[in-house]
């Protein structure tokens, strides 16, 4: 059964290559026999920064559409028209592919006295909307070579480490050629997006990037120029739980965010309370300035230390 997993990024080429940001969707697609989920989910992260330590600036390297939104009812991969339509829906200009076609193990001798995994990938840059080619690469890698016994007994180390390196040179292969390449850029549209919370100093992160501060005014919302599409929304502060959501942007629009305390923050409440309680009785009981002073500097001590 084939999986596929699909992870929504905001692209930008270097400015030395392009004048203007290309805003890509990046598809991690399986078509072998790996079946961790955990293990493409950090293929897909190891994608985003090779790609993104040269030719690319990965803005959003999360998962923001789900591990199983491109994967049909029996498990098939979704056809391309369908990935495009998928990366037009979050304003994409390019749609970006890498596929593991194959994971095996390679003989060598005869009798085989040594055996090493071989994973091949294909790496594909498509546009948006038409779906056409703009380059690829298909690039098999070989991983060292080991006893048979030994490759057995460390297969996890030993893959784990081949599809490190595997990933590693698929992406320069693909930058070679992609850096080569010009891409047809359409017109980004912005759209105004504000943010107020019930707590002062809420970060605001848009796509992993920290745009601001929230307001505690709905009159006076802080706002930003959002590009129109699918972007991640994240809203936090502190000993509060965090706002998430996967947000489509297509007009301008207000977020007024609730943020209710964790675990964490409830308990350190409830000690504020019984420490305040505390210094009341002391207080109560004829203690002097500098007693009640001392207790004090102690609880924000305690409380500097845990915030930290």
């Amino acid at each position: 059964m084939r999986k596929i997993m699909a992870l929504c990024t905001a692209v930008c080429v270097a400015h030395t290559l392009y004048a203007e940001p290309v805003k890509a969707l990046l598809v991690v697609q399986n078509h072998s026999t790996i079946t961790n989920v955990a293990v493409l989910t950090a293929v897909g992260d190891q994608f985003a920064s090779e790609l993104g330590d040269e030719l690319f600036e990965i803005i959003n390297p999360n998962d923001v559409i789900g591990e199983n939104q491109n994967v049909g009812p029996w498990g098939e991969k979704m056809p391309t028209s369908s990935a495009v339509r998928l990366a037009e829906s979050c304003g994409a200009d390019v749609l970006l592919t890498a596929a593991v076609g194959d994971f095996s193990r390679k003989h060598f001798g005869s009798p085989p006295i040594a055996a090493a995994l071989v994973v091949t990938w294909t790496v594909a840059a498509k546009r948006v909307p038409s779906g056409g080619t703009i380059c690829s690469v298909t690039v098999p890698f070989t991983g060292r070579k080991h006893a048979s016994d030994i490759l057995v007994e460390a297969s996890k180390f030993v893959g784990d480490e081949v599809i490190r390196d595997s990933v590693s040179s698929a992406a320069k292969a693909f930058l070679a050629k992609a850096a080569q390449k010009k891409f047809s850029l359409r017109k980004s549209e912005l759209v105004s997006v504000a943010f107020v919370a019930n707590v002062m100093g809420a970060d605001v992160k848009i796509d992993g990037i920290s745009r601001g501060i929230a307001a505690t005014d709905i009159s006076k919302p802080f706002t930003v120029e959002v590009s129109r599409g699918i972007h991640n929304l994240e809203i936090t502060y502190p000993f509060m739980l965090p706002y998430k959501t996967t947000a489509r942007f297509d007009s301008p629009s207000t977020f007024a965010v609730n943020l209710h305390e964790s675990p964490v923050g409830r308990t350190m409440r409830m000690e504020d309370k019984a420490f305040d309680a505390a210094v009341d009785r002391v207080v109560k009981g004829g203690a002097t300035d500098d007693d009640v002073k001392l207790i004090k500097a102690k609880g924000y001590a305690k409380c500097l230390e845990a915030s930290s």
